[in-house]
């Protein structure tokens, strides 16, 4: 397991932090995109100039492309979680959340054990991928 490197205190993030972003990552994490991690920014997901910190819980993988519009076009909103879960919301509501690889989104109540041992409920996203 690659450990979350340190916070910086400059804009620069640090090599430790740009291998462990670009690892968890490993693509663009703008909802759909999916540009291989090679071509993609290291980016504040709260700008360092608005007091967003230089730290892997701040950092995500965008492509140029994302990186600009993240940037540059008003009203997107974009928010991540310590685990690295990225929301971005349009300008008009619309809200997509991705996930690193391998990082799963918590179960529903209903689809967990009951109290008497019966089995979780029968999801599809639970199904083996096959």
């Amino acid at each position: 397991m690659l450990d979350r490197p340190a916070a910086v205190d400059t804009y620069e993030h640090s090599a430790a932090q740009d291998v462990f972003v670009h690892t968890r990552d490993r693509t663009c994490r703008f909802p759909g995109c999916g540009q291989r991690v090679g071509w993609a920014d290291a980016d504040h997901v709260i700008p360092h100039a608005h007091g967003g910190p230089t730290d892997c819980a701040n950092l995500c993988c965008l492509c140029r492309s994302h990186h600009r519009l993240q940037t540059s076009a008003p009203d997107w909103r974009f928010e991540m979680s310590a685990d690295g879960v990225l929301t971005v919301t349009t300008p008009s509501g619309t809200t997509r959340t991705t996930r690193p690889p391998g990082v799963r989104p918590p179960p529903p109540p209903e689809s967990l054990p009951s109290l008497d041992g019966g089995p979780p409920s029968d999801r599809a996203e639970d199904a083996p991928p096959y």
